[in-house]
Parts: C-alpha cells; structure tokens; sequence
C-alpha cells in the first residue's frame, strides 16, 4: 500500500496492487491562498471549517491512473501503510488515519492474526500547514516546535499508538469466531451490525467508508476487505501461547474488547444509558486451536445495567473512608427497568439464553447497588415469564470476597462452592465445537455468562477465569482428550495478565474515580485535593489528555461533526429514496402535555390533578415534558452542594398522579441547581424513544454559579428529533438585557454529541421561568387584568418585544396568551404582591415551540389558579407533534433496489481528479437555492434588486449624458425638509456649482 499526494487541488491517492482510493476536499485551505480565490488560509472562521465536512471519495482502478507525476509519501523510517482507519474530523481540520507499525501479538487460528497498533500516522486533507511533518516524525519535533503546532490529531495519534488497540488484516476483530465462522483467510465484515459495533473502536472515523462499502457490488466489497483499505480497530487485549493438546501442538488465545457504546463515561463507577449499554463493559473469547478442531467459547461482564452512580458529596469523611461514599439512583425503577430490558434483549438476541453472576458486595453502598439490582431482576423474572420471550435468564449471587480472589490467585485450581453454582449452565450451554477436517460445526454456545461486579474488573475477571476453565475441561473429558497440567497453568496466566491489562486501560481513563487502593497518607491528601478541585473548579478545570484524546477518537467532543462522503452514486440513491419516502415512512400524531412551574423551594403535598390533567385538555398524553424552577432554595449550599431530595418526591408525586390515568415511566429527569426537568412517556410509546441524552449550561454569575441556567434533554421518537429545555432566566425588571444574554449563552452552551445545539433538532418545545416582565406601573396593569385585557398588557411584555425584534428566541413561537400573569403572588393567596417591593404582576413563566414543516401544532396554553402554594402560578401547555415512522428493512432493500438498478444502466467512473466538484455540488439540501447573499445582493430581494439603495439620477448606465453619473453632487440651494415644496433639483452638475460659486 503506498500513499500519494496531488498538492494543487489537494488530493490523498492511496493504493493497493490493484486500486486506488482517491480522496479529496472540494475546499482545501493553503497556506498562501485557496482554490477559490485569493484568500488567506487562515482567515476562515472555526464555525464554516465545522461546517465543511464534505469529503469526496472514489474506488478505482490503478490502471487509470498515472502515478509518476504525483508525490510519494509513503511514510519511511521502518513504517509503512498497513490499514486505513478512516476520516477523522477535528477543529475544522479533517485527517486521515493510517497505521504504520504494528506488532504480531495473538493468533486466532494459524491464519488469523492479531496485531498490536504501536504507531499511526495523520494527514491533514483540507489543509497544507503540516505538511513539512511528511519529511519529519511529530515525536522528533521539540516541545516548543508541538506547542507552536498544536497538531489537532496529535492526542489521537498518541492514543491509538500506547499499546491498547488491536487489528486483524484477514478479520474483522468485532467479531467472534461462532459469529464470522471459521473460513482462514476471507475477511466478513462484522462491526457494522448491531451488537458487534460496540467494539469498533474507529467507528466514528470509518462509519461513512462502512457506509460507502456497503453499497459497492460484492466483488468490490471483497477487494476492499482484502487490501487493507478498511480496518476494523478493538481496544483490550489479545495474546497466544503455545501448549499441546494429547500429541498435538495447539494455539491458546485470549482476546478481550471494550465497549464504546456507551453515552456518557465509558469506565468507572456508573451504570447505563438509555440503550442499555453499560460502563465497563467487556466481551472475552478463548480459543484453543489445532490442525484437528477450534474451540471457542465467550464470557461477558459489564457495570450493573441500571442507572446509578456515585455521589460528589465533598466531605472529609467520604474522601477519605471509601465506604463512606453514597450511592446515587439519578431515574426511576420503570426507567432503569427499560434500560435494563434492552440491555438483556440485546444480549440474547446475539448469545441465546443468559445467565447472570453478580458479583456484588453486599456491604456499604456497594450493598445498596446489589438491592436495587436484585430488585430490578426479580421484577424482570416476574415479568418475563408472561412473556413468550424465547430465550432463558438464569441468575445467582455469587458473594466472593476480593480478599478471597487474591488469596486463591490464578492457579490451575478452582474453587469448588463456586464453580457449583453454574456447573448446570456451562453443560448446557454448551461450546463452539468446529471440525478442521470435515469443516462443520460440531457444537454451538447456545448462551452466555454475563458477570458484574462493582466495577467489573479483577472479581468479575476472576470468575471468568473459573468458568473458562471449566469449560475447557468438560469439553475434552467429553471428546476422551486427558489434558496436561500445563494448558491450565497458562491459561491462568492469560487471565491474570488479562486482568491487569484491561485494570490499566479502564483506571487510566476514569476521570472521576476516587479509588483508594492505598492507605498512604500522601495519596489520600492528593485526592482530596483532587476532590475540591472537581467539586469547586469542575466547570474550569481542563479534562485529562488521555480522556479528551478519546472522546476526539470517538467523535464525541462538541465541536466534532462527523465526515460526510460524497459520491454521485449515492447521492442519485438518497434523490431516489426520498422520491418514494411514502413506501418506507408513516406519520403518527403524538399528543403532548408541557409545564413549567417555579415551586418556590416548595414540595406541596396537596393534590395537584387539576394541574397535570385540567379541565380543558382532553384525551391522555403520550409525552410529558414538566420543568421546575427554584426546586430548592437558591443559597450558596444549594449551588455548590444541590439536595436532590425535593427532585425526588416532585417526581414521585407527578408519576402517582399520571400513573391513575395510563402506564407512563419515567424517561429522563434531571437537576441543576433550583431547575430540574422531568421527561415521562407513556409505556406503550417507550420502544420509538431512543438517543436520549442530557446537556446543562450555568448563567448565574456569569456561567460559574447554577442559581440560574437551564437543563436540556435531546432524543429521537422514531426518526424524529427532538428536544426539550427548562430554564430559568436572570430576575429583575431592569434586566432584559442580562435576560437576552442568558438566551444567547444557552443557545451557544447547551451541546449534545456531534455537535449538535437546540436548534438541531426537529421539534423544540422551550419552556422556564423566563423572568421577563411588564413595563408598566402596578396601577396601570392590575385594572387592566380585573378587565382581562390581557392582549393590551401583552403590547408592554418584554419577552413579546424581544421576539418582535428578532433579538432573543427568533424564529420560536407563542400560543395567545388568554390567562392573567403568573407572578408574583402572596404565598398561599391568589393575591398579587403586597409585600414592601410591590412586585409588578408579569407573564413571568412561558412556554415557546420551534418546529420544521409546523410539526408542531399547539393546542392549549393556560395557567392554572388553583394550585396556590408558591408565589407563581404553574403554566401549561398541550401540543400535536406530528412524527415520521420509518421502517428501516423497507428502506434498505428498496436503496439496493436502487443501487443495482443504477449500476446496471450507467457504465464507467466518476473521476473526481478532473471534475470540479463544489460545495453546491455535495449539498443536495441547497440544489434549487438562490445564491448565498453578498454586499452586492441579498437572497430575499427578488427580481435581482440590489442590496443598496440606487438612485437613478447618480446611475451612469441610466441618466447618460456629459452631466451625468459621476459628474452629480446634492444641490446644496434645495430646502432642509424634504416635505417643502421647491422647484430646485435634487442634484446638479459640479461645473454648474463651480460656476454659480464663481
């Protein structure tokens, strides 16, 4: 494989004995100038580099090409080009990754090897300012020749290069042999399905070449997989020893692989996502192999699949006593139920039957985790035995001490009591069994072991260990094989070096672990050291570089958009797709029930129905979105230490009363500060919800304290997105200013993975204590209110002149507000303020909706005066939202429709070397557009009128004549106003002013 570039326009050639892969930026930015123009490279903004994330790509033949006129750089010094890890998209730079070293660690069978990354290599595709690095190693380059560089994909080199990551160039490492089958030497592409993506840890750079190979023809597939242009990387660890199995020389490996999957921290002590995807969650294989027959079998563990995590409370005490810490359950039973179902369907839907070893203490707050999760799988059992599910879950506690694992070590021995608690399931569980000689499948695994353990690592490594031996044992006592002492004894010694390779990889990058393995006095004052700074300076302090170098690798950093391919087969088939969208979508409408409520630190204990189900809504909800503002009270403990106890009972109470009318569970709720947001969905909706994740952004004192800000919650119902918001806004009449500021800093500080901001989504319903006011006296409003001339009161609302201006929410909406202002009462009255400030009454609490194609149609907006215990009146509001269904196996079996019918009726290539492809041209949303608008021209301005005003008098072209055009000036004899009639002319010649001066 060698790699070649074509400096002008900038185009990277990589290839093989046989192709080309041609890839190219329609805009490439140079040093001195670019393509389109005379521009300098650097004076382009950071958000239109974000935005530029087109990528041209082509697969060709070799022969097409004349090569001896491009450059060559291959990398040198003992390097070369051995796999294409993808495109990878950082500060607006787009890189390709390549691997250029490797070392041979682990040999699945004797043809399927595994390599250990030990360098990569990057190349910056739309810009030249680091090619000098092609002539130079960046680990040569002095520290202050780095800092001066600030090499975007540095951290990512660095990280793909420490030892952790592996690949196979005859497999695809995603996978397992029971999965990919047993044929040496035919590379199967795996990582794209459903469960095996997990592990692809160069996922976010290779999804859109996965995606381009997807729709080749399958010879072209085969030629791609075989040359290396696509390699699939794990992160864990992987090794081969050699032992003998009777008389035979035989292979003993162990492979290991990470998760990625998970949204949020990927290790450490937290639970799971919203896709059930858990923390620390690992697949291992063990694979004995001989010329005869291989052997397989796999184990997996993972963090308990609920939503949990650790408390960071700052006290001594929890510092310093670990069994001090508190454990924290941030959602609901129903909640952790549905993440923990999805987390179990998934895992049977790929191994069979299951059966779960927990592993957990029963003791301190550890103890607390082993109740929840004993409670969530006996619910789980319960209900699944009505179910006709098809598969089987098993599940023991198996209370093993990390004092008795060190004690028993990792010997040929195991532990009787402990391998007699699933002796049964490992018999009839089974093992993969393939027959070399007669190349079929003598047994299958017909399920899976599924550990957890605190964090997952040394207990829950152990236990695999035990059981793995185990299985290797029955497997040969059953084919008449007596092994010798000295498999088992390797074998452990796999395991314990297992165990400590994955402890590092995961310790390394926990960024808010307080483990103490030491009772040294130092480390402890370090850590608490460590604590204040998390707890005062979290939102200041910078993450570590080994964990941003991950989230960059992962594409989840939030100024990180992915890489977008273009290729002009692909875009014929989505023009085509959307020209038969019926055929694969349908519409449903959802009805959808909003609230925002300033509860004054106030947890009422009265009823509160006529609130979540008033009079004037019918029908039930499908969607509820409620936000609370000044859930506790907002003092200086509050927002350095936030009590969720009031979170918690506001979130019980309205579940109870939502509970009495259909099946709903709690899908998201969270706090910062006084706001918290509470997101239910009605159970029978819950399988179209997915995506879910959560962002925070602080206003108060200028971003630092949570006093004020708000909480946003992004997901995805079906194939629409969408996103909800509760805020709360800075207080005062004056402050309107600081109020659109507070809107700015939100719109610019609330990001979810991909980059993506509010405005990214499909449907957005805003809602908060938006503390705009009225400007007018107190005897001018509350007459008008006894008369209800709420429309006339609105003329004054500052929210409603800010909107009007287009300067805070542009483009939102409002329903007619046709209720009286909601602030501020006398606590317990339906008084307006009579307190010493005389506080002016004012729409304070408001609900606003933005939607493409009016998705969203607002049905019922009104507050309700009933519930009286805070000095706000709780506002409401009920919505339609009309989403898309899409039925994804329709789709893509009509795309290859498409595709096949496409490449049977066109011949030939598309050569992006000689086609000048532009933005427009990648754009297929922009096809039909007027031109982007310039000094010159504006968009909107129809009939070709010209941005600025034209007066014909001054125009050359239209007045003519020795006296016109340039040769006019104002007539300084014409009156001031320009009302009073005159018979001077508006302009006059500069040698009639000259003379009559004369």
């Amino acid at each position: 494989m060698r790699l070649y570039l074509i400096e002008r326009p900038r185009t990277f050639i990589v290839t093989t004995n046989t192709h080309a892969l041609i890839i190219r930026h329609p805009s490439p930015t140079y040093k001195h100038y670019t393509l389109k123009g005379l521009v300098t490279g650097y004076g382009k903004s950071k958000d239109a580099n974000n935005k530029d994330n087109n990528v041209l790509v082509e697969f060709v033949l070799k022969d097409y090409l004349d090569l001896s006129s491009y450059r060559d750089i291959t990398p040198k010094n003992n390097k070369r080009l051995l796999g294409l890890l993808g495109l990878l998209n950082v500060k607006g730079k787009i890189f390709i990754g390549f691997i250029t070293r490797d070392e041979l660690v682990a040999s699945a069978t004797i043809d399927d090897k595994i390599y250990k990354i030990t360098n990569t290599d990057f190349y910056c595709l739309n810009n030249d300012e680091y090619d000098y690095l092609l002539e130079r190693e960046y680990e040569s380059l002095s520290h202050q020749e780095r800092e001066r560089l600030r090499y975007p994909a540095a951290s990512v080199q660095r990280l793909l290069s420490s030892g952790g990551f592996y690949y196979s160039k005859t497999f695809d490492m995603s996978s397992n042999i029971q999965e990919r089958g047993n044929n040496s030497g035919e590379f199967k592409l795996i990582a794209d399905s459903d469960y095996f993506k997990r592990f692809m840890w160069n996922g976010f750079m290779s999804e859109e070449l996965i995606e381009s190979r997807n729709r080749m023809s399958v010879s072209e597939q085969k030629i791609i997989d075989k040359s290396g242009l696509l390699v699939i990387v794990t992160r864990g660890y992987a090794k081969t020893v050699n032992t003998t199995i009777g008389k035979d020389e035989a292979l003993l490996t162990l492979i290991s692989k990470q998760s990625c999957a998970k949204e949020g921290p990927l290790f450490g002590d937290w639970g799971s996502d919203g896709n059930g995807f858990v923390s620390n969650y690992l697949e291992s294989e063990i694979i004995i192999y001989t010329k005869k027959f291989c052997l397989s079998y796999i184990i997996v563990r993972g963090n308990v699949p609920m939503y949990w995590e650790l408390a960071n409370n700052f006290t001594t005490k929890n510092i310093l006593a670990p069994n001090g810490r508190q454990l924290v359950f941030p959602r609901s039973f129903e909640a952790s139920q549905e993440s923990f179902v999805r987390h179990f369907d998934r895992l049977a839907a790929q191994y069979g039957d299951i059966h779960i070893l927990n592993a957990l203490s029963d003791k301190s707050y550890k103890g607390v985790l082993n109740d929840a999760f004993e409670e969530q799988i006996n619910y789980y059992l319960k209900h699944k035995e009505s179910e006709d599910s098809g598969f089987k879950v098993l599940y023991n506690h198996v209370p093993i001490t990390a004092s008795r694992v060190k004690k028993i070590g990792y010997s040929g021995q195991n532990p009787y009591d402990i391998v007699s608690v699933f002796a049964d399931s490992i018999v009839s569980f089974g093992a993969l069994f393939y027959d070399n000689s007669s190349t079929s499948f003598i047994g299958k695994q017909l399920g899976v072991f599924r550990i957890n353990s605190f964090d997952s690592l040394s207990k829950a490594n152990f236990l695999s260990k035990v059981i793995s031996q185990e299985v290797i044992q029955l497997a040969f006592r059953d084919i008449g094989i007596d092994l010798d002492r000295d498999i088992f004894i390797k074998h452990a010694r796999l395991w314990e070096e297992n165990d400590i390779c994955i402890s590092k990889l995961t310790l390394n990058y926990v960024s808010t672990s307080d483990k103490l393995h030491k009772s040294n006095t130092t480390i402890k004052s370090a850590l608490v050291k460590s604590n204040i700074t998390k707890k005062y300076f979290g939102g200041v302090v910078e993450s570590k570089p080994n964990e941003i170098a991950m989230l960059k690798l992962l594409g989840r950093m939030q100024d990180q958009s992915p890489v977008t391919i273009f290729n002009p087969l692909h875009s014929y088939v989505n023009k085509e797709l959307n020209k038969h969208a019926k055929e694969f979508t349908s519409k449903t409408d959802l009805c959808v029930f909003t609230s925002t409520f300033n509860v004054n630190a106030e947890v009422y204990d009265g009823d509160i129905t006529k609130w979540i189900y008033p009079n004037d809504v019918q029908g039930g909800y499908d969607l509820i979105f409620i936000g609370l503002q000044e859930i506790v009270e907002l003092n200086a403990g509050q927002m350095v230490n936030t009590d969720f106890r009031n979170k918690t009972q506001w979130e019980r109470k309205i579940l109870s009363v939502l509970l009495k009318r259909d099946k709903y569970m709690v899908m998201w709720s969270g706090q910062l500060g006084g706001v918290a947001l509470f997101f239910f969905v009605k159970e029978s909706q819950v399988k179209y919800v997915s995506n879910v994740e959560c962002s925070f952004k602080k206003t108060g004192l200028g971003g630092v304290s949570a006093n004020k800000g708000a909480i946003a919650v992004s997901f995805k119902f079906s194939d629409t997105a969408m996103c909800f918001v509760s805020s709360h806004f800075a207080a005062g009449l004056a402050n309107t200013e600081e109020r659109h500021h507070n809107y700015k800093s939100l719109t610019k500080g609330i990001q979810f993975s991909k980059n993506r901001r509010i405005q990214n989504h499909d449907a957005i319903i805003w809602l908060g204590d938006f503390n705009y006011r009225i400007d007018l006296t107190n005897e001018q409003v509350k007459p008008m209110i006894l008369q209800k001339m709420y429309g006339k009161i609105f003329e004054f609302d500052q929210l409603n002149q800010q909107m009007a201006s287009g300067e805070s929410f542009p483009f939102f909406a409002e329903q007619e507000i046709n209720f009286p202002p909601t602030y501020k009462f006398d606590k317990g009255t339906k008084v307006y303020d009579t307190s010493e400030k005389q506080r002016i009454p004012a729409w304070t609490d408001r609900i606003l909706f933005l939607s493409i194609q009016n998705l969203i149609q607002p049905l019922k907006y009104n507050s309700c005066q009933d519930i009286i215990f805070s000095d706000h009146r709780p506002v409401y509001a009920t919505f339609t939202i009309t989403v898309k269904i899409v039925n994804q196996t329709i789709k893509k079996n009509l795309s290859n429709e498409i595709y096949e019918t496409y490449k049977d009726s066109r011949s030939g290539i598309y050569d992006i070397l000689v086609k000048a492809y532009t933005d427009k041209d990648l754009n297929d949303e922009n096809s039909g557009l007027p031109p982007p608008s310039s000094d010159k021209q504006k968009w909107w301005l129809e009939g070709g009128k010209p941005a600025k005003v034209s007066i014909a008098a001054l125009n050359d072209e239209e007045n003519g004549g020795p006296t016109g055009g340039s040769d006019l000036v104002m007539n300084p004899w014409r009156p001031i106003n320009p009302f009073e009639r005159t018979n001077e002319p508006e302009f006059v010649s500069k040698k009639e002013l000259e003379a009559l001066q004369n």
